[in-house]
């Protein structure tokens, strides 16, 4: 298969994002064929009385001591949001106690095993339950830290290193990082030192942990139809505060892991991205495979597109930001925004967005790039710039671990996505162990009726030099 072509531009080095927040769950179901849309979430309100019982329940639990951590969550709601840690050391003060996090796992929890996530609750005492593989098939284990021993961020790292055995199976060139409950990254197990009064106070602010095996935050998916609220106001990597605004995720699919997102993207920013790009749409190239070389494009893709420079571009640069807010890495992560044009039966072959180091021997350059296996592409955000009357639809034939395909161009098996303007998608080609996904083959199902306009940013694991 054609991989799709990167492109060439300036930036800087950044640090992972440091936003949590509290998400929210549905119980919608996915179908496995057919169009996935973005289901709407509407918003409950409390009566005068309903709200006078919770109070009255509240004052009788405290005073008999019986809270449970729903109830609790509700009297005390926090929103999990934590600063952005400093690695200077400061002497140690009294540990906080913690309220324990039951009332959340509901929010990162999996019925199957997800191979390099950890969830970590924290509760009084900082005794530490450790959902291995961030599933209810695993009871959790229990550990408690040695405050005793040396500063707190040593002592919580190597404590999470040993018991969850981090280092026997880290996948190579990846360093595991420790997360907040909404994306923020803590420190990774290269992390020296960290000052000891702010750990305390993001932890307790989170009280529910995320170990990613590689290094990089992904939404955990939890089942399809699961919906969560997300905060798009902080910019990761830096201190810049964004215009307050969220975003509803909804899980389509664990396997590969997608996820759609509503409230991203505005109407007029759609009109601007295709005025933009119109006068320099060429015809798509590929990055071929070894096996492909010598082959024209067409064998794969026939759409147009272009590649934006965000530079002098208020509109891109607030996408760009809010980009990077939304998959909770640096805008230095991005490449620059690819802009696409589907006319009547205009299609792309399925294909992947990463760049398999064994199907690329002979390739130099993109071995170059991909620093031969330790950089890549860990997600893509896709955006809808028109709704399409016929055919258009983005599948994935992988869909539910399917085997793989016999024709790369049959778009009636697996998932399928509509074009509607507007909509937003992320899909991830990394795991969250760091290992590249073999089910996030996915394609362009030609256009029956209309033109697909769609925009893409590809976000890699690793800072690069694309802006």
């Amino acid at each position: 298969n054609g991989k799709k072509n990167g492109a060439t531009a300036k930036g800087s080095k950044g640090k992972g994002g440091k936003l949590s927040t509290n998400g929210t769950n549905g119980a919608a179901k996915a179908k496995p064929e057919g169009v996935v849309d973005a289901t709407k979430t509407t918003s409950k309100s409390l009566s005068t009385t309903t709200l006078f019982a919770c109070g009255l329940v509240a004052l009788l639990s405290f005073g008999a001591g019986v809270f449970t951590p729903p109830l609790l969550s509700y009297v005390n709601h926090q929103d999990g949001s934590g600063r952005k840690l400093s690695t200077a050391s400061t002497s140690r003060s009294t540990v906080p106690e913690i309220d324990g996090c039951d009332d959340l796992l509901d929010q990162y929890l999996h019925d199957e095993v997800q191979t390099g996530m950890d969830v970590i609750c924290v509760s009084k005492n900082w005794t530490l339950s450790l959902y291995q593989g961030a599933s209810w098939a695993r009871p959790p284990m229990q550990a408690s830290m040695d405050l005793a021993q040396g500063e707190l961020w040593p002592t919580l790292r190597d404590t999470l290193h040993n018991s969850l055995n981090l280092g026997s199976r880290r996948p190579i060139n990846q360093a595991w990082a420790l997360f907040t409950r909404g994306g923020e990254r803590i420190g990774d197990e290269e992390t020296e030192l960290m000052d000891d009064n702010e750990l305390r106070e993001v932890v307790s602010s989170s009280r529910l942990l995320v170990v990613m095996g590689g290094g990089q935050w992904l939404w955990p998916g939890v089942r399809i139809g699961f919906k969560r609220t997300v905060d798009l106001s902080y910019l990761p990597g830096t201190n810049k505060t964004l215009e307050k605004r969220s975003a509803i995720l909804e899980t389509l699919s664990l396997y590969p892991l997608v996820v759609a997102v509503e409230g991203f993207l505005a109407p007029e920013e759609c009109d601007h991205i295709q005025d933009r790009a119109g006068p320099s749409l060429r015809y798509s190239e590929v990055t071929l495979q070894d096996k492909d070389k010598g082959r024209p494009s067409s064998d794969f893709r026939t759409s147009q597109s272009t590649f934006l420079k965000s530079r002098k571009d208020p509109t891109l640069t607030g996408i760009d930001e809010r980009t990077a807010a939304l998959v909770r890495m640096p805008v230095s992560h991005q490449e620059q925004v690819q802009v696409l044009r589907y006319g009547y039966t205009e299609k792309y072959s399925a294909h992947m967005d990463y760049f398999n180091p064994s199907t690329y021997k002979n390739d130099k350059h993109t071995l170059r790039l991909i620093e031969n296996g330790k950089k890549n592409r860990q997600a893509t955000v896709f955006w809808y710039l028109t709704t399409v009357e016929s055919g258009g639809h983005t599948v994935f034939p992988r869909f539910g671990k399917a085997p793989q395909p016999s024709d790369f161009n049959d778009c009636t098996k697996g998932l399928l996505v509509k074009p509607e303007r507007g909509k937003v998608i992320i899909f991830y080609s990394m795991t969250f162990a760091g290992a590249l996904d073999v089910f996030s083959l996915h394609g362009a199902c030609p256009v029956k009726e209309g033109v697909k306009w769609a925009a893409n940013k590809w976000v890699w694991n690793k800072p690069m030099k694309w802006q």
